[in-house]
């Protein structure tokens, strides 16, 4: 029912810093959801981690609700689920969703889901949501829509590099939508940020699509940024061995 811990290193490094990194580690080791919590005076006990999802602070609500799932607090699933009814800040709801759907809960899951498809939501929290899904194996089609929309459509040059890096992670999916992935790839192989086209370039090596060979090496024929073309380079030749294998 629980895959915590399969999940705890990418929640404590990415998911709990947000959009503002919680504090500097100095290269230590992720605190824990209990430490955090320490650090905004929140007891651990039950009761006070369930009080803890109505407080005033956005970053302590969703991390009560991991701490919860941590300590497989089955009993207090509906109080977390009325936590995510409420909860208005986009972060913290994606957070309080994550939770849910490590206690196997499907409304965490729809969640994640709405999140990909909500064109009003932050490119940020439409990509992350995305993320969470295919590492429970989820191959939403829903979700891989979304991501193919932030590739061609995201906007800001990250959401289009962290759509690139997840997109070659779908597997159960159409001929058609995997022909746009290739498609929405090849595209972005030309985009004008160096840094967006490095991150198409090395999403087409881990797709594996034979036709990238060509697309790669007409790429680095065009390529005027040195930097770019070594490592479109280095991907044509990721492509080739993987092909060979």
């Amino acid at each position: 029912m629980f895959l915590y811990e399969s999940f705890v290193t990418l929640i404590l490094a990415v998911a709990l810093v947000g959009s503002q990194p919680i504090s500097q580690n100095n290269g230590g080791p992720l605190p824990t959801f209990g430490d955090l919590l320490k650090r905004h005076n929140i007891q651990l006990t039950q009761p006070d981690l369930v009080d803890a999802l109505r407080d005033t602070d956005p970053e302590v609500r969703y991390l009560a609700a991991h701490k919860l799932a941590e300590d497989k607090a089955v009993e207090t699933i509906p109080a977390i689920k009325d936590s995510l009814a409420s909860e208005k800040v986009p972060w913290t709801r994606m957070n309080i969703a994550l939770a849910l759907a490590q206690m196997g809960e499907s409304i965490g899951f729809d969640t994640l889901e709405d999140n990909c498809k909500n064109k009003d939501t932050s490119g940020n929290i439409r990509a992350r949501s995305a993320e969470y899904l295919l590492r429970f194996n989820r191959d939403s089609t829903t979700c891989l829509s979304g991501v193919l929309d932030l590739l061609l459509k995201g906007g800001s040059n990250g959401d289009r590099m962290a759509a690139a890096e997840l997109l070659p992670r779908y597997h159960n999916v159409s001929k058609e939508d995997s022909e746009k992935v290739f498609t929405g790839l090849v595209g972005t192989l030309h985009a004008a940020a160096p840094s967006v086209r490095m991150a198409a370039g090395r999403a087409l090596a881990d797709f594996g699509d034979t036709r990238g060979i060509a697309e790669l090496g007409r790429a680095i024929g065009g390529e005027q940024d040195q930097l770019v073309r070594s490592q479109l380079e280095q991907d044509l030749g990721i492509l080739g061995n993987k092909i060979r294998q």
